[in-house]
C-alpha cells in the first residue's frame, strides 16, 4: 500500500485549504480524514504539490519523471539510472517481459533482481503496445498474473487505449471495454495486495468521456481498490503537439479524481511540457523519449529539441557535453553516440524536474510556465487552458496567497495568475465601501505603491486625507483597481513589472475595474494620475470611455497637467 509521511507543520499550514477544497468537492468526513492525515504536502503551488510517497518501504519524492526501461536490453542500465542519474522509480513493460522471458512462474526472480534495481518498479500492462502497434498477444488476466509473479511494486490493469484517430463512438466503446476489464481484474487485485494497483483513465481526446468514465467507475465503487491513477492515450496527442487537448485531458482527470491519490501520466515525454503536467496535477509521468530521441540523434533541451547534425556548440555543461564536442559525438561509434545522447537527455530531464520542484517551493511555478510557453507556438496557444482554469479556481487549492518573493509580471499572461484571481475575489467579497464616491489613482507599475509613496510622502498624505470623505483606490495595469488601504499587503507592493502594457492586459484591467465599481455601486468616480507618466493618459482615456457607458455614475477625470497628485 501507499503511505504518505505526515509533516505536522505542513499539515497545520495546509489544513484549512484542504478542508475548503474537500467541502467544495463534496468529500465525506472519512475522506477528509484520509486527505488530512495521509497526504503530506511539503510545498504546493497551482495544482502541484511536492510529496513523499512510500511503496514497499521505498520512498520517492514527487513530482518526478519515471524513465522507461526494457526488461532486458538497456543502453543505460537500471542500476545506472539510480546511482548515476538519481532515478529511484522506473517503469517497464509486461508485454516486453513476456516477449523477452516468457511467462514467469512462482520460482521466477523478482523484477528488481532481473533489472538489478532496488528502487520502485512499475509495470505497464501492455496497453502502450496496443496503442502503438494494435492488439498484442497478452490478455488482461495474463498481464496481471505476470506482474504479480515478478513482484512489481506498482501494477497496471490492461486497459483499451483510445487514440485520437478514434471517432467518439469508437472511443466510447473502448472506454466501456476498459470498465469491463476493471471488473474482470477485481478478484486478482483484491487477492494480491502486495502490489499497489493502478487504475487507468481512458477516454482520450474526448474529455467528456474521461468525465463519464470516472463517474461510472465511482458509481461501481471501483476507486476503492486502487491506490494509483494513470491517464493514458496521451502519446499520439503529444506527438502531434496538441497541447491544448493534452492539458484538457489532464485537468478533467485530476479534477474528477480524489486528491489524495497520486496521478500518473503515461508517456509524457519532453522536458518542456513537464512544468505544465505538474501544474495541472500530474504527480509522476513516464517517458522513453530520452532513449528514443537519442536513437534518432535528437538532443533535448528544456525548451525544445536540437538535431545533432545541426549543433555547433552544446548549450549544456553535463558530463556528456563537457566530454564531447558536437563534431566528436557525431563521429563516435553508433552505440557510444546513442548512450551519450541518452545520458544527456536524462540529465536535462532530471534537471528540469529539480527546477520545477524549486519553482513550487518558491511559489513561482506560474512564472516558469510563462517562460516555457514561449518554447513552442502550440504551447503558447495552449496557455489559454491554464488561464481559463485559473479563472475557474482550479489552481486555488495549492496556491499560497503570500510568498517568500515578489511576483514577476511579464505581460497579459500574468494577469490571470491565480494569486491575482483569488485576491480580486476576496476584495469583491470582503471590502465594504464607506462612501458613494471613489477616487481612482492611476499607477504605471514602474514603481510599487510603497516605492512611490516613499519618494512622494505628500501624495500618500493626500490619499489618506481623501479617506475622510471618499473611498480611495489604486489602479495597476496588470491587476486593475484595489483599495488604497491594501497597498502595503502582498502582492501590491511586492512585484516587478516589465512595463509592457499591451491592449490585452489593459482591457482586462479596465474590465476588472468596471466590475469593481458596479459591484460596489459607486455613484461618483474621480480619476487622477498618481505619476507624471505619458502612458497614464492612454489608460485614463480608455478607462474614461468605458465608465461613460455606465448609468447613474458621475465621472470626473483629471489630466496630469490639470491635477497630478505628484505636484
Amino acid at each position: 500500500m501507499i503511505n504518505f509521511v505526515p509533516s505536522q507543520i505542513n499539515l497545520l499550514i495546509h489544513f484549512w485549504s484542504r478542508f475548503c477544497f474537500s467541502v467544495a468537492y463534496g468529500y465525506s468526513f472519512i475522506q477528509l480524514f484520509v486527505l488530512f492525515f495521509m497526504l503530506e504536502i511539503l510545498s504546493s503551488d497551482l495544482h502541484s504539490r511536492i510529496t513523499f510517497f512510500e511503496v514497499n518501504n521505498k520512498k520517492i519524492l514527487t513530482p518526478t519523471l519515471v524513465p522507461v526501461v526494457d526488461p532486458r536490453d538497456n543502453i543505460i542500465t537500471p542500476h545506472e539510472m539510480k546511482h548515476t542519474f538519481g532515478f529511484n522509480f522506473l517503469i517497464t513493460s509486461s508485454y516486453l517481459y513476456l516477449k523477452r522471458y516468457g511467462m514467469p512462474n512462482v520460482h521466477s526472480p523478482p523484477i528488481h533482481q532481473t533489472l538489478d534495481f532496488d528502487g520502485i518498479v512499475m509495470m505497464d500492462s501492455g496497453a502502450y503496445q496496443i496503442l502503438a502497434y494494435g492488439d498484442v498477444s497478452i490478455s488482461p488476466l495474463q498481464s496481471l498474473e505476470l506482474q504479480s509473479l515478478v513482484q512489481t511494486d506498482i501494477g497496471v490493469i490492461l486497459d483499451v487505449p483510445t487514440p485520437p484517430s478514434d471517432s467518439f463512438d469508437e472511443a466510447k466503446n473502448k472506454m466501456e471495454q476498459t470498465i469491463e476489464r476493471i471488473e474482470l481484474s477485481l478478484d486478482h487485485v483484491k487477492t494480491h495486495d502486495k502490489t499497489l494497483w493502478t487504475l487507468p483513465i481512458q477516454g482520450g481526446k474526448n474529455v467528456s468521456l474521461i468525465d463519464n468514465y470516472i463517474q461510472k467507475v465511482k458509481e461501481k465503487n471501483y476507486l476503492d481498490y486502487f491506490s494509483f491513477y494513470a491517464l493514458g492515450s496521451v502519446v499520439p496527442i503529444m506527438a502531434s503537439y496538441d497541447y491544448t487537448t493534452l492539458f484538457s485531458m489532464i485537468h478533467h482527470a485530476r479534477s474528477n479524481l480524489p486528491y489524495h491519490i497520486p496521478l500518473h501520466i503515461f508517456g509524457a515525454g519532453h522536458p518542456m511540457i513537464f512544468p505544465f503536467i505538474v501544474a495541472l496535477g500530474g504527480d509522476t509521468f513516464d517517458s522513453a523519449a530520452y532513449i528514443l530521441f537519442a536513437k534518432d540523434n535528437r538532443y533535448m533541451t528544456s525548451t525544445g529539441t536540437l538535431i545533432l547534425d545541426n549543433i555547433q556548440e552544446f548549450p549544456c555543461d553535463c558530463e556528456v557535453c563537457s566530454k564531447y564536442t558536437p563534431q566528436e559525438l557525431r563521429e563516435s561509434p553508433h552505440n557510444e553516440r546513442i548512450r551519450a545522447l541518452a545520458a544527456h537527455n536524462l540529465h536535462i530531464s532530471s534537471t528540469e524536474i529539480k527546477l520545477i520542484r524549486e519553482a513550487i517551493r518558491n511559489g513561482n511555478l506560474w512564472e516558469l510556465l510563462e517562460q516555457r510557453a514561449l518554447s513552442h507556438p502550440n504551447l503558447y496557444q495552449a496557455f489559454h487552458v491554464l488561464t481559463d482554469l485559473s479563472k475557474k479556481g482550479f489552481f486555488d487549492i495549492g496556491t499560497p496567497i503570500t510568498k517568500s518573493g515578489g511576483l514577476k509580471i511579464y505581460n497579459h499572461l500574468s494577469f490571470d495568475r491565480p494569486e491575482f484571481k483569488i485576491i480580486r475575489e476576496r476584495i469583491l467579497k470582503n471590502y465594504q465601501k464607506n462612501s458613494e464616491s471613489l477616487y481612482i489613482y492611476l499607477l504605471s507599475g514602474e514603481k510599487t505603491p510603497i516605492e512611490l509613496f516613499n519618494l512622494n510622502p505628500e501624495l500618500k498624505d493626500k490619499l489618506i486625507n481623501h479617506l475622510s470623505s471618499a473611498d480611495v483606490s489604486l489602479f495597476l495595469p496588470f491587476f486593475g483597481v484595489f483599495p488604497f488601504e491594501l497597498h502595503e499587503t502582498y502582492p501590491f507592493s511586492q512585484f516587478v513589472f516589465s512595463n509592457v502594457i499591451d491592449s490585452i492586459i489593459l482591457e482586462k484591467a479596465i474590465e476588472v475595474t468596471i466590475n469593481y465599481i458596479m459591484k460596489k455601486g459607486y455613484s461618483e468616480i474621480i480619476i487622477l494620475p498618481a505619476e507624471r507618466k505619458e502612458k497614464l493618459n492612454s489608460i485614463r482615456d480608455k478607462l474614461q470611455d468605458k465608465l461613460q457607458m455606465l448609468d447613474k455614475v458621475e465621472l470626473n477625470v483629471y489630466t496630469s497637467k490639470e491635477k497630478s497628485e505628484e505636484d
